[in-house]
């Protein structure tokens, strides 16, 4: 289904989607359960028997025509002559129309005026485009009425869709293949329509170049990305905090920040800077766990991003700080990407003693903000820190790149 085709069009393409269950079960349906073919398939047989008969009646006055036609023919192309191919037993099904007319949709108020589906509005008919998908994956009457396989095209489903509807909408599409007989494929301009916590899940970004040529690059593919039970999980909770996390499929530079405050921060400099940082991409993991997931996802890409996490510290108290032990998790997935590719800071030990030389308990986005927008020397280091992850530059003071556990736990006793 196209994004702007037309009423009509659209609601053909809903009643043609019904109606593969009604042929689907014509095709099935038998007088007796003891007959080895169908009502359908005995009607095509006998359809092919008389086409056989009517060939053979006319099978005289198919030769004499044959010969006099070619008699004219071989006086223009010598040795030439024609014959006729009736194609007998070809493409028999479309001999057989059961239903001349499509069905036909009605939609309204229950007790009030029911309309045809081309005269409903643009977000109805997706509605009720997405109804109808989700009857075919769930109902057990469809599925077992339809055996064949499926292809379903979807230019930019979202469209007229209100949030809620959008998010069913994705949903109804990641359960569609589920039940075997789907294949789904559609463009789309929405974060939302990625859910990368799904196994069935292929991206491919499609864009025009300087040059106007149109490339295509895989992204991401879950058999490549290898997401655990508890990176699906993590996935899964970051969609549900920020629906509009798969942004960076659609960006070109993307950093990883641990926090809201870094993510505050950074978002205050594009602010500031629109034209240098114009299509930089912050992800906010939400939590120093879900950083090597993002990362797993980000190491399917062809181009290199940025890593910024507080570097913690390997004790909190008398014991061990599990936040510590995530530095090594967030290095090994540094290590599985090609050479070069992920640029990669902590700040000792947190972004708020980095930059602003104390920590912060409440607050912390908002009241860097506040900082920040008064000092001219605050915004310079926390450029600095942002450039240090899309380009070579050297990080400010306090903010380190590392390449080692021990490397990292040099700095940060230092500092202390």
């Amino acid at each position: 289904m196209e994004a702007f085709s037309s009423p009509d069009a659209q609601a053909k393409e809903i009643s043609d989607l019904l109606l593969t269950i009604l042929k689907e079960k014509l095709k099935s349906l038998k007088s007796d359960d003891h007959q080895e073919a169908s009502d359908y398939e005995r009607l095509l047989s006998q359809i092919g028997e008389l086409q056989q008969r009517v060939v053979q009646s006319a099978q005289a006055e198919i030769v004499q025509i044959e010969q006099a036609i070619s008699e004219l023919l071989a006086k223009v192309f010598p040795k030439h002559v024609i014959k006729l191919d009736p194609k007998i037993d070809v493409d028999l099904e479309k001999t057989l129309t059961p239903f001349k007319a499509s069905p036909e949709l009605l939609m309204g108020p229950e007790d009030g005026y029911l309309s045809r589906i081309s005269e409903q509005g643009s977000g109805a008919r997706r509605t009720l485009l997405w109804t109808a998908l989700r009857y075919l994956s769930e109902s057990d009457v469809a599925a077992a009425a339809s055996q064949r396989p499926h292809v379903l095209l979807l230019d930019e489903p979202e469209i007229c869709l209100h949030p809620a509807a959008i998010r069913e909408a994705r949903k109804v599409l990641y359960d569609l293949p589920k039940s075997g007989n789907w294949q789904v494929m559609i463009t789309t301009h929405s974060p939302v329509f990625i859910d990368l916590s799904q196994d069935n899940t292929t991206v491919v970004r499609v864009d025009r170049g300087v040059d106007n040529a149109v490339r295509s690059t895989t992204l991401f593919k879950p058999a490549k990305a290898k997401l655990d039970d508890d990176d699906k999980k993590n996935m899964k909770a970051l969609n549900a905090c920020d629906p509009d996390v798969n942004e960076f499929f659609f960006g070109s530079s993307i950093v990883i920040v641990e926090g809201d405050t870094e993510y505050t921060a950074f978002c205050l400099m594009q602010e500031i800077n629109p034209e240098k940082y114009s299509n930089l991409h912050i992800i906010r993991a939400r939590g120093k766990g879900i950083i090597a997931t993002l990362m797993k996802v980000l190491n399917q890409f062809s181009t290199s991003y940025g890593v910024l996490h507080d570097s913690d510290t390997p004790m909190a108290g008398d014991t061990k700080n599990p936040a510590w032990g995530m530095n090594k998790t967030i290095l090994l997935e540094k290590a599985r990407a090609a050479e070069g590719r992920v640029r990669h800071v902590a700040c000792l030990t947190d972004f708020e003693v980095a930059l602003f030389g104390k920590i912060q308990k409440t607050d912390k986005p908002y009241n860097a903000l506040l900082k920040l927008r008064e000092n001219e020397e605050l915004q310079s280091a926390v450029s600095k820190l942002l450039d240090s992850l899309i380009s070579d530059t050297e990080p400010p003071a306090n903010c380190k790149r590392w390449s080692s556990i021990e490397e990292l736990e040099k700095y940060v006793a230092e500092l202390a």
